[in-house]
């Protein structure tokens, strides 16, 4: 079906960004569909007097009817169909809005009318011979190393039991405890004994750690939290008091930074290991810059071009940033659409909403310089990148390999790639030192 030419007819929708398509394919695109709908049905059904794959096609439109077979070989060939159409009409469909009507039948052509939402129209400013204002990011070698060294040796710290030490961060230590809420209630789970953890601020509560950095084993603390607005959590943002016992603790013991700690990671010596960490962050420091630079050319082009953002695609944008808060929310029984509308929510998707207006608008700008540029990405370029993908991703990714909508993700962030290379040539940058602090020096 690689050459077969459709019947198109284009009819303005609404509005100016969705149109009606009435397309017509050639009978063999039914026949072909058709004949594998009938053939996965037969293949994954139980027929009686019949194995598997092997029973008649009558047999099957019997049992299923003609009208279940044409609607399982319209979901397996509309999508490809409609991409074929946008192709050939050059269209940039953005949505399908609603498919009004139907028809795939064999030995009749292909038909069906559907309503699709197009991607705005851009009007490019001026994207090429800018001067560019950007930061070039540099950081303080002395503290670089320092927090690169001491990441590192946090992969090889000990713990040794201590009955007099004071409680620091990174410690394990063994609790006793209760909770309660205010109204003198317990805390559901809030109750343990001889509970092991990290003193860490990411496995405790807020306001657990702080409260007990420098106790000591036998202390009792009394700590006040309030529950964080956890969505699956019914007692979020409730007040309790926890009374802790600290029965236990394992002091964190970091390794001695020399020689034989460098050896440990691959390198000869400790001289060699302070080479190796400067390396990396003269590397950091321009990569950082270059995609500063990047960002500040794409960010002086949306603010110089005009476009519409739909509201449609923005909250499909929204929806998809905040898509683990939706399953959260779904799995608690909660409709998304009123978490949407709860007003405790609002700062939350005025933050959503303006990250997805931003990444819509550096998406449509980026595409309007391939088509302007006529920035293509060959064959070979999309075979190679998708072998290197499915590589990194083992077993689950050999599905993938004649997956088309993978292909053309594939092929999108390639000339993405391009178009963002293609203003980086074209455009200079005016640096402004920016010199990263270490985190210590931030607090």
């Amino acid at each position: 079906m690689d050459d077969i030419v459709l019947k198109i007819k284009k009819t303005s929708h609404d509005n100016k960004t969705k149109i009606l398509l009435a397309v017509e394919a050639p009978v063999e695109v039914s026949d072909k569909s058709y004949r594998l709908a009938l053939k996965d049905v037969s293949e994954n059904v139980d027929i009686p007097g019949f194995r598997k794959g092997k029973a008649p096609k009558e047999v099957i439109e019997k049992n299923f009817g003609v009208a279940h077979i044409s609607q399982k070989a319209f979901e397996r060939i509309f999508f490809e169909i409609l991409g074929r159409a946008a192709i050939q009409e050059k269209l940039d469909i953005l949505d399908v809005v609603e498919i009004k009507s139907y028809e795939l039948l064999p030995g009749k052509p292909f038909i069906f009318d559907v309503v699709v939402e197009l991607k705005p129209d851009v009007k490019l400013g001026k994207y090429k011979g800018l001067k560019v204002q950007a930061k070039k990011v540099t950081y303080e070698k002395d503290e670089f190393v320092a927090e690169t060294i001491d990441r590192l040796a946090g992969n090889f710290v000990s713990f040794k039991k201590s009955d007099d030490g004071v409680l620091a961060e990174g410690d394990i230590v063994y609790l006793d405890f209760e909770g309660k809420f205010d109204d003198g209630t317990e805390v559901p789970g809030g109750t343990a004994s001889n509970f092991q953890t990290v003193l860490a601020k990411d496995k405790l509560l807020p306001g657990f750690v702080d409260s007990l950095v420098g106790a000591h084993v036998g202390d009792l603390k009394e700590v006040k939290i309030e529950f964080p607005d956890y969505v699956t959590n019914e007692f979020s943002g409730k007040n309790a008091t926890f009374n802790v016992k600290v029965v236990g603790l394992e002091k964190k013991i970091m390794p001695e930074i020399n020689d034989d700690f460098a050896k440990k990671l691959g390198i000869d010596n400790h001289e060699k290991l302070i080479e190796t960490v400067v390396e990396q962050m003269i590397e950091l420091q321009n990569v950082s810059s270059q995609r500063e630079f990047e960002n500040k050319i794409v960010e002086h082009i949306i603010k110089d071009s005009s476009f519409e953002l739909p509201d449609s695609l923005i909250s499909k944008e929204v929806d998809y940033l905040l898509q683990d808060i939706r399953t959260q929310c779904e799995n608690a029984g909660k409709k998304w659409g009123e978490f949407k509308s709860d007003e405790k929510n609002k700062d939350l998707l005025a933050k959503a909403t303006d990250a997805a207006k931003n990444r819509i608008s550096v998406d449509l700008v980026l595409n309007a310089i391939v088509k302007t540029e006529n920035i293509t990405a060959g064959d070979d370029e999309i075979d190679t990148e998708m072998k290197l993908r499915i590589s990194q991703m083992g077993e689950k990714g050999k599905s993938l390999e004649t997956n088309k909508s993978f292909r053309n993700t594939i092929q999108m962030v390639i000339l993405r790639n391009k178009a963002v290379d293609f203003l980086v040539k074209q455009n200079e940058p005016l640096w402004e030192e920016d010199i990263k602090q270490s985190k210590s020096k931030k607090k």
